[in-house]
């Protein structure tokens, strides 16, 4: 018993040399371990706009909605057509940068010879002083449907002009195709989705605008519309 007491001292003295090393055995691990680095989400943002001005005429109070037109007379293109031509009414409105005034199939036929015009076609020499003459509008705002996918992953496509009736100039225009399968533009739908569509469903999935064409495609509208010349 005296032998282990005195042996005691030695003991704890090689415990004390020994538990440090132990302990910075043990936490080095720990600080090498690396921590995953977050991406930030990135969301997409429509890029092939043309703006002549930042701010939009005085002069231009109302506009000449014209009837959509498709890329390819398809069925399918229809469908698109039937779907979104009134989203695209109901966007315009909410910029609140002009009044719009909606033109049909049949009186742009009556007044111009045509159901529907591109921007990019030859018009008809007194196409904007007809317009002008039975609207009161001060620009024409055309729309093409340039892309239509219904399905997973869904994706619309725009060619967007808004021609002023005194020079017959573009003011603005837009050419974009949004796929939901890039990430970049899903995440945007989604964000799209969260700030400005209401849901009463008790657990909304924050996935349904992409597979919904008439949400994804009201999304793809307010992105490029949001890019109006200011008033």
């Amino acid at each position: 018993m005296i032998k282990l007491i005195e042996r005691l001292p030695q003991r704890l003295s090689w415990l004390a040399r020994v538990l440090p090393g132990l302990a910075l055995v043990l936490f080095l691990p720990a600080c090498n371990t690396k921590i995953p680095h977050l991406t930030p989400e990135v969301r997409y943002k429509p890029t092939n706009i043309y703006r002549r001005f930042d701010v939009l005429s005085p002069d231009v109070k109302r506009v000449a909605l014209l009837p959509m037109t498709p890329l390819l007379p398809t069925e399918a293109f229809q469908a698109g057509i039937d779907s979104l031509q009134p989203v695209l009414h109901g966007e315009l409105e909410k910029t609140k940068r002009f009044e719009v005034i909606v033109v049909t199939a049949e009186q742009l036929r009556r007044w111009t010879g045509q159901g529907g015009w591109r921007a990019d076609e030859k018009l008809p020499p007194d196409f904007f002083d007809r317009l002008h003459e039975e609207t009161g509008c001060q620009a024409v705002f055309f729309d093409q449907l340039t892309r239509y996918q219904p399905y997973q992953p869904v994706a619309v496509g725009w060619k967007l002009t808004l021609v002023v009736n005194k020079d017959h100039q573009i003011f603005w225009s837009a050419d974009e195709v949004f796929d939901a399968g890039e990430e970049s533009v899903a995440n945007a739908a989604r964000g799209y989705e969260a700030q400005y569509i209401t849901t009463t469903s008790p657990l909304p999935d924050p996935n349904a605008i992409l597979s919904s064409p008439s949400r994804f495609g009201q999304y793809t509208l307010e992105a490029l519309l949001s890019t109006l010349p200011q008033r």
